[in-house]
């Protein structure tokens, strides 16, 4: 068996991960300084990056609030899909993943905060993850790493996409010195993601964040595609709960669908500033997701709207 087999074998079956992927951390040697992985492990050879489906029945509960109006039952997602149980799991599994290829291969083994804001430094103000993970402050681009490991394909929505759950997936990785013989392959499987066929990402965002038509390039290595025209700040002030659209009992607003800097800081500030607000991710940011929950790649249609789940879609 191969070392990259041996590897992946210990991630999937020792870690229970549903998705694992090896690439050369040459890959994004060409990221901004300080979110090189020579940057954070000067001896880097490898980024490791699994990973595990978010449940099911978590996911609909965000149905619940966007389309029926009840609140209270998205903490299932908020607690179990995100900022909890999977985090805390992910961050078990990351840390564990590194000292078994250091006890097993006498390398160096770095693990990485994860989708959420851990212990990490914003650079400006706060973003969410995927809408741009250095302003957010994860020390490597994941979603990069992810797409150049063979996970799945960048879509439209500037989420990573999976053949068989879509973006309803949660990442994380560890920088490695040890270096394989053989690395994964990008993803080269049936396009998943056709904004010109599809557009759902877009028609959902509360805060017209992200364009229908207008794109932007986007690479990882030699994987290149176009990603929607993103308006950072406007993602941010949905994810963070700051519209009345995806969180009714705001007790921060911002007014305009599209905040500056300055508006969008003042915001962070007073949220900052209230008691009880704190998250293991440090600025809670799972009120919107809704170009997670409503994509239709990963059997959504089968699962949820056929279901009765979920009256998106209908006529």
């Amino acid at each position: 068996m191969s070392r990259l087999d041996t590897v992946k074998n210990r991630i999937l079956a020792g870690s229970d991960m549903d998705y694992a992927g090896v690439c050369p951390s040459a890959v994004l040697e060409g990221e901004p300084r300080g979110h090189r992985p020579s940057d954070l492990l000067p001896n880097a050879k490898s980024i490791l990056v699994f990973g595990r489906k978010l449940i099911s029945g978590s996911v609909q509960t965000k149905f619940r609030q966007f389309e029926d109006g009840v609140m209270n039952v998205s903490g299932s997602y908020s607690a179990h899909s995100f900022v909890l149980s999977l985090n805390q799991l992910c961050m078990k599994e990351t840390y564990d993943i590194a000292q078994y290829l250091e006890n097993t291969f006498g390398c160096f083994a770095m693990p990485l905060t994860n989708n959420v804001l851990q212990a990490v430094q914003p650079e400006g103000n706060y973003a969410p993850f995927f809408a741009d993970p250095y302003k957010a402050g994860l020390p490597v681009d994941l979603y990069k790493a992810a797409v150049a490991a063979g996970i799945g394909e960048m879509g439209w929505s500037h989420r990573v996409l999976t053949p068989d759950a879509g973006p309803r997936i949660y990442l994380c990785a560890v920088v490695t010195s040890l270096e394989f013989e053989e690395y994964d392959e990008p993803y080269a499987g049936e396009k998943l993601c056709d904004p010109e066929k599809c557009g759902v990402c877009a028609r959902v965002c509360p805060t017209c964040a992200l364009d229908p038509k207008e794109g932007t390039d986007w690479s990882a290595g030699e994987t290149k595609t176009r990603v929607g025209k993103l308006d950072v700040n406007g993602c941010a002030a949905a994810c963070f709960g700051f519209r009345r659209e995806v969180n009714p009992m705001a007790s921060v607003v911002v007014e305009s669908l599209h905040p500056g800097e300055e508006e969008l800081a003042e915001a962070l500030k007073k949220q900052f500033a209230a008691p009880g607000f704190q998250t293991l991710d440090h600025l809670p940011m799972y009120h919107c997701d809704r170009c997670l929950i409503y994509c239709p790649v990963g059997d959504w249609a089968r699962k949820y709207r056929d279901t009765g789940l979920s009256r998106e879609g209908e006529a």
